[in-house]
């Protein structure tokens, strides 16, 4: 079933079958789009911008293995009761309009750029930083971060951008996601004072951290990711089972 669909992915990624037949053949499960994702995630890049906005956003949700109630909590929050908003976000019959901060906030779960939640059709591949000026949470120093590094609690996740703005001219943007087990930071559009800046930081914490360089879905774009936890073992499984084409890591 899984290598069926892999198969049927290839095929409408190289025009062999249309988007109908393509998302016709799936049942709950979008099993390949998880695989691309942790495999090869140009390739899934390439699968998004192909496919219409609400299967584009549905592939990205199938992807990351999110819940609608988990995923309408990141979103809304945790006492939101707006049931619909998950289906309606990949309903191709619905036309409705979601805020920017609601779709910002979705790419940076996701680790798109803006316009892949925004725009229907084709759209530019390239990265930007919009989602963070929707979505972002301005902090004005690194050492800020320390506080937000904790595990979240029970089963649940939580997803959030931020904006460093130091005393010059460049912003930095951070993707800081807990979960139980780990804590993912993601640092974008980093020089190496920005990234000695951040392993200090994680270091002053009592997690274990493992460090490399995340391929995003867009080509040539590159960043920063880090995997703190308390033990080597949920490092070493969202590694397999998330970051499988990563070869290279450091330890903090």
């Amino acid at each position: 079933m899984k290598d069926d669909l892999l198969q049927l992915a290839f095929k409408f990624i190289h025009d062999e079958i249309d988007e109908i037949t393509y998302v016709s053949k799936h049942d709950r499960d979008w099993y390949e789009v998880k695989e691309l994702a942790s495999t090869d995630p140009v390739t899934f890049g390439i699968l998004l911008r192909k496919l219409s906005l609400p299967n584009r956003r549905k592939a990205m949700i199938q992807a990351f293995g999110l819940r609608t109630a988990e995923l309408r909590t990141l979103l809304l929050g945790e006492f939101s009761e707006s049931s619909s908003t998950i289906s309606d976000l990949t309903n191709p019959s619905k036309s409705r309009r979601f805020s920017n901060e609601l779709l910002a906030k979705f790419g940076i779960i996701h680790r798109v750029p803006f316009d892949w939640v925004y725009k229907d059709g084709l759209v530019m591949e390239r990265w930007d930083f919009k989602n963070f000026d929707f979505s972002g949470t301005v902090l004005t120093c690194m050492e800020d971060i320390v506080p937000l590094l904790r595990l979240a609690k029970d089963r649940s996740r939580d997803v959030n951008g931020y904006v460093l703005q130091p005393n010059t001219d460049q912003e930095r943007f951070i993707r800081l996601e807990s979960r139980a087990d780990v804590i993912v930071v993601d640092l974008y559009h980093g020089d190496l004072l920005s990234l000695d800046n951040l392993m200090t930081t994680l270091k002053t914490t009592s997690f274990k951290w493992s460090g490399s360089i995340s391929q995003s879905v867009v080509p040539g774009h590159r960043y920063w990711t880090f995997i703190g936890a308390d033990n080597e073992s949920a490092i070493v499984r969202i590694m397999e089972t998330e970051f499988k084409y990563i070869q290279n890591t450091m330890r903090l």
